[in-house]
């Protein structure tokens, strides 16, 4: 009981921190691992943000370059036609200009002219932008007053702003792929208003540009090319090589404008799927930059939850098994302790009972009160067959300490088993004879030579004799047969007694095992024998095993390896 308590104790003061430090580190892991796809999602957004930045600023210095191209021309000089002919001119060798305009706030639209010669593209151009060309709408509509006249606007608006600048002064000098033809870079700025208008058409967007030098009131300007500006846009895009993710450029419709990154759609993406999704600005009203992954893309997290899980689940299982593992010792040292206080009990009592006999006979014969001879020869026999038995107690006790500690020795010799086991059977034929046995024996002609510790095999044949005397005492007959096999020499010994329950056939060869460990019960013994035999034969190269084969009775097979 004392020990069961202990036992309960120890698992409950085991289990109770482990599984609770399995609970803390799944607790602590769930965070970690949230922790971590949250940070995925914020670098995630934070690229998001600076692609749609890179192309605000980008948009931001294209108009400026071209705002700046436009302000230098020198219109003082040049009338309307001319100043057509030289936007015309500067249309054909810029890639970026769509159309080109010349509007006059009392005078109207002076370029292009809606009339029979006017082309199909001034013709859409002049109804895309009709509000504007009638002068219904100003050029400065979209205008916030708190932009006027702040030049650097362009460098502190921020992305998701509504409308881009709607006045803006900039310096004179130009880059020579935006300058228009005829006009020369000047290092003095010429003032004057200036400003981009996102304009939407048909659900479309267009982009016009346009400039107000001073005094003039005359206003002129161009329209991007969207195909081409949205081309050079796009190299400002880095590449994204993140497994599972893309980065994709949308318009106010949810149409993809730009996708780069693994990931492929099979239609096209929506932003509300995005995990990231940033608005570019208000130089491309509507237009966002969107983050898209797919299951694999924040995997490193679940793949770390999994792995830490893992080596927590191995700490547990250490813990555990080092608990049941310690239990178990617990429990086997206390069964060995059982079975040694057993043990002694019973050798003591084994060795008690042979000397008392040979005490108890000997003080007769010596006291001269038997004087019949017959009588005198049956205290001797017993006095030498209690003698005997004490010897191959002894030598077991003994045997089984070398063993034990690693010291036994053998001394290895060659002879014949068939002679052997006739020896051994003469021996102990008035004993087997004494309990009841009809021995019956099966020997083959030839013979069969081994090489083994000949007082080995016979302290474990004469075992094998006790045990047949002690437990299959109601049997009528013990066989035993010599064969071999291709690499074994065989001893089968065979009784009909009770037999041994299927339970035991294998815990009858642990040490101090007995199947009845009382001291009242009838058959002595101390539980050493069948160990100290299967101990030495494996010692040898053999062993001993249960004879499963027999329907009623006990069997043992004895194996010596054979040696040519």
């Amino acid at each position: 009981m004392t020990s069961r308590r202990a036992i309960i104790i120890f698992w409950t003061l085991l289990l109770v921190p482990a599984l609770v430090l399995a609970g803390s580190a799944f607790r602590q892991l769930s965070f970690e691992q949230e922790r971590i796809r949250r940070a995925g999602i914020t670098a995630l957004g934070d690229q998001a943000r600076l692609v749609a930045h890179n192309l605000d600023q980008a948009m931001a210095t294209l108009q400026t370059n071209l705002t700046r191209s436009l302000l230098d021309i020198n219109v003082k000089d040049l009338s309307p036609p001319a100043l057509g002919e030289r936007l015309l001119a500067w249309e054909k060798t810029n890639p970026l200009i769509r159309n080109v305009f010349i509007f006059h706030p009392r005078e109207g639209l002076l370029y292009p002219r809606y009339s029979r010669a006017a082309t199909g593209e001034e013709r859409q151009f002049i109804k895309r932008f009709n509000p504007l060309m009638t002068g219904d709408i100003s050029f400065e509509f979209n205008r916030p007053a708190d932009r006027e006249d702040n030049p650097d606007f362009a460098k502190t608006a921020r992305p998701g702003s509504l409308y881009a600048l709607s006045r803006q002064s900039v310096p004179a000098i130009s880059e020579k792929k935006n300058t228009a033809p005829g006009t020369a870079p000047k290092t003095t700025g010429t003032l004057g208003k200036s400003g981009w208008i996102p304009w939407f058409s048909d659900n479309q967007l267009y982009v016009l540009g346009w400039v107000q030098p001073e005094p003039e009131d005359m206003i002129y300007g161009i329209e991007l090319e969207m195909m081409v500006l949205l081309s050079r846009l796009m190299t400002d895009i880095p590449d994204n090589s993140h497994p599972g993710t893309a980065i994709v450029v949308m318009d106010g419709n949810g149409a993809t404008i730009h996708h780069t990154g693994p990931l492929e759609f099979d239609h096209d993406p929506r932003t509300k799927d995005a995990v990231a999704k940033m608005d570019i600005s208000g130089r491309l009203p509507h237009w966002s930059v969107c983050v898209f992954t797919d299951d694999s893309a924040l995997s490193e997290s679940g793949t770390f939850l999994v792995i830490a899980l893992i080596l927590v689940g191995i700490l547990v299982t250490a813990i555990v098994s080092a608990g049941v593992l310690i239990t178990r010792m617990t429990l086997a040292q206390s069964r060995d302790a059982r079975q040694k206080t057993s043990f002694v009990a019973a050798v003591s009592h084994e060795l008690k009972t042979p000397l008392t006999s040979i005490r108890m006979y000997a003080e007769l014969l010596l006291s001269r009160r038997v004087s019949n001879p017959a009588k005198q020869q049956a205290y001797l026999e017993v006095m030498v067959a209690e003698s005997e038995r004490l010897t191959r107690l002894i030598n077991n006790v003994l045997d089984f300490g070398k063993l034990e500690q690693g010291q036994k020795k053998y001394r290895i010799s060659e002879f014949d088993m068939g002679d052997f086991l006739v020896e051994c059977i003469r021996t102990n034929r008035i004993r087997l004879k004494k309990a009841g046995f009809e021995l019956i024996t099966q020997m083959p002609d030839q013979a069969l030579l081994v090489k083994t510790d000949r007082d080995a095999m016979a302290q474990a044949f004469l075992n094998l004799m006790d045990n047949a005397i002690k437990y299959a005492g109601s049997g009528r007959f013990l066989k035993i047969i010599l064969d071999r096999t291709s690499h074994y020499v065989q001893i089968k010994i065979q009784d009909d007694g009770p037999g041994i329950d299927p339970g035991l056939r294998e815990k009858i060869f642990n040490k101090f095992f007995r199947a009845d460990n009382s001291l009242t019960t009838s058959k002595p013994g101390s539980g050493l024998g069948l160990s100290i035999t299967r101990r030495m034969l494996r010692d040898l190269g053999g062993d001993i095993v249960m004879d499963t084969t027999l329907a009623r009775g006990a069997g043992f097979i004895i194996r010596i390896p054979i040696h040519e």
